[in-house]
C-alpha cells in the first residue's frame, strides 16, 4: 500500500486540556494534515470554532506540546505575570520567536 501521508508535512492541531489529563499535561490532538501550511490556512472547514486551532510542522509537534506545556506552567506559577519569565524555558531565541508567534504569545499568556 502506498503512503499517501508522506507529502502531508503541516499539520493543523489543537490542544486538550490538562484539566482533564490525569498526568495534568496538555495533549495535541491532530485534526488535519496538509502538504503546505498555505493550503492548511486557506482550505481547513473550522467544525468546531471553540477550540483554538495552531498550524505546525509535523516534525515540530512534540516539541510543540513540550513549549505549550511549559508556557502554561509559567503561567500557573506566575499569573499575569508570566510573560516576564519566559526566558526562564531557556529556550533561545529563535524557538522562543517561533512560538510566541504561534501561539500569539507577545504581552501575555493567556491561551
Amino acid at each position: 500500500m502506498k503512503d499517501y501521508t508522506k507529502f502531508m508535512k503541516w499539520a493543523v492541531v489543537y490542544m486538550i486540556d490538562r484539566k482533564t489529563q490525569d498526568n495534568r499535561k496538555s495533549k495535541v490532538q491532530v485534526e488535519a494534515l496538509f502538504s503546505s501550511a498555505t493550503q492548511a490556512k486557506d482550505n481547513y472547514i473550522i467544525h468546531n470554532p471553540e477550540n483554538k486551532r495552531y498550524i505546525i510542522h509535523v516534525d515540530d509537534l512534540e516539541e510543540f506540546e513540550t513549549v505549550y506545556n511549559q508556557f502554561q506552567d509559567l503561567r500557573e506559577k506566575y499569573g499575569e505575570y508570566a510573560i516576564f519569565h519566559i526566558e526562564d524555558l531557556k529556550l533561545g531565541c529563535d524557538k522562543e520567536n517561533k512560538y510566541r508567534y504561534i501561539l500569539n504569545v507577545y504581552t501575555s499568556i493567556d491561551f
